[in-house]
This record gives structure tokens, sequence and C-alpha cells, in this order.
């Protein structure tokens, strides 16, 4: 019977374990973040809900009185704008938390700490990158609401708009990763919300479509990583799917496949030294 139950003992764990990363782990450190943030979500919920519902509203309803429909298409500007929003709130909530977040723990030494218990620098980096991933989707629920309600955009479809959300969170969770991994200091972890988040935010195409800018300025916005969110949230949010989509998509796969190992690299040189 001994035996019997070391065999399944041993074979739950390694169901629970792929390529060396142990699911238990990852959880048990996401917990630890989920309880640290519930002691002060009344202040998150100003960046997580307020600011970004408030610009959705404001421009949807401001400028969409004055810009009635999306110059050279029939997409009322409203319904143009929201799914960006969505994805550009995704795309902050997570690089706050992997970028401040995650130097204020390295200056308490918490990291320190939890890497004399089992936890793999790998593992520590998947676990904060979902729990960015995790306050991204609470945001995008939060606001999505808000667009379903003045009908801004498709109820049928949004579902959908979670791809682009979990594609863009994981990226931008990475980036976080990429400056604070290398800060020397607290002003250097700042740049990348002005070096960064701003200029995606403003030229990822959540305002107005590409077709508006130069020629030069057109082919440079295909490289930016915040414009396939965008297109894929839009197109799902508005029931316009083409396969020109799936470009988006593996665009997005390719840039996390690149940022995630530089993040952990260089996450694991600064742990280390």
């Amino acid at each position: 019977m001994s035996t019997e139950v070391a065999f399944f003992t041993q074979t739950r764990a390694e169901l629970n374990t792929v390529a060396g990363i142990r699911f238990r782990s990852i959880s048990a450190l996401w917990l630890r973040h989920w309880f640290a943030f519930i002691r002060f979500w009344k202040y998150a919920v100003a960046f997580m809900f307020i600011e970004p519902v408030v610009m959705m509203i404001g421009v949807g309803v401001g400028i969409g009185r004055l810009v009635p429909t999306v110059p050279g298409t029939d997409i009322p500007y409203p319904e143009f704008v929201a799914p960006g929003i969505i994805v550009g709130s995704a795309m902050f909530v997570p690089m706050v938390e992997c970028s401040m977040g995650v130097y204020n723990r390295m200056e308490a030494q918490l990291y320190d700490t939890q890497l004399t218990t089992p936890l793999s620098i790998f593992e520590v980096l998947i676990a904060d990158i979902s729990f960015g991933v995790t306050r991204a989707l609470i945001s995008m629920v939060s606001i999505t609401t808000i667009a379903l309600a003045f009908g801004w955009i498709n109820e049928w479809t949004v579902v959908f708009v979670i791809i682009p959300v979990l594609l863009v969170s994981v990226l931008f969770g990475g980036v976080g990763f990429l400056f604070s991994s290398t800060a020397p200091h607290v002003a250097f972890v700042t740049l990348v919300f002005t070096v960064v988040g701003t200029p995606m935010f403003m030229f990822g195409g959540i305002f107005y479509p590409f077709s508006v800018l130069p020629s030069w300025a057109q082919a440079i916005s295909k490289f930016i990583p915040l414009a396939p969110a965008v297109n894929l949230s839009r197109a799902f949010a508005t029931n316009n799917i083409t396969g020109e989509l799936v470009w988006d998509f593996l665009f997005l796969v390719g840039m996390i496949a690149v940022v995630l190992p530089l993040a952990y690299v260089l996450l694991r040189r600064k742990l280390i030294s």
C-alpha cells in the first residue's frame, strides 16, 4: 500500500510540474500578492477603474459629439475608441505591477527571502506577471461593463476581447520587468511610463486610425507592439473579424517569446548580483 501511495503522490507531483515549473509554487506566490493587494485595493481602484472609465466616457461622449464617425468609415467614434482603451489599460496595469511593484519588492529584499525557499527565479517571474495579468483582467471587466452599458461594444463577440487583453498584459508585464531588473534607482523605473507606456497609448491606434498618418508614420506604426492588440480588440468588439488578424496575433506571440526570456535573464542577473 505504501508503494501505491508513493506512486500516486509522485504522479500527482509530476502532473503539477511542467518543465520543472511547479504550479503550486506559482499559485502560492500569486496568493501572497492577492492578499497584499486586498489590503490596499481602495487605493488601486483609481488607477484600475476610475481613470480608464473616466477617460473612455470623456473621449467617447465628448469627442464623440465632435466626431460622430471615424473618417473613412461608418464606425461611431465611441465604438472605435472603447476597445482601444480596454487594451490600453491592460498594458498599463501589469506594467505598473511588474515595474514599480517589483522594484519595491526588490528594495524590501522580499525576493531574497522568497528564494531561500524552493521557489525558482523563473517561478517568481511567472507568478508576478500572472498577478499583473489578473489585475488587468479585473480592469478589463470594469471598463467593458461601462462600454456595454453605453452600447459601444458588440455584446456577442466581446468575450473574445480577452485574447488581446491576455497577450498585451503578459507582454507589457515582461516589459515592466525589463525596467525593474535594470533600474539603478526608482527614477529609472518611471521611464517605463514616459518612454514606453505613454507613447504606446497615444500612437498605438487607440484614438485614431493609422490611415490619417503620413505614409512613413504608417510604416513605423506596424512595429508598435500595442497596435496589433488594438486591432484585435477592435475587431472582436465590432464583430469585424478578418484573416489579417492572424498576423496581429502572431506578432504579439513573437514579442512575448522575445521579451519573457530577456526579462528572466535580467531578473536572474539582478537577484544573483
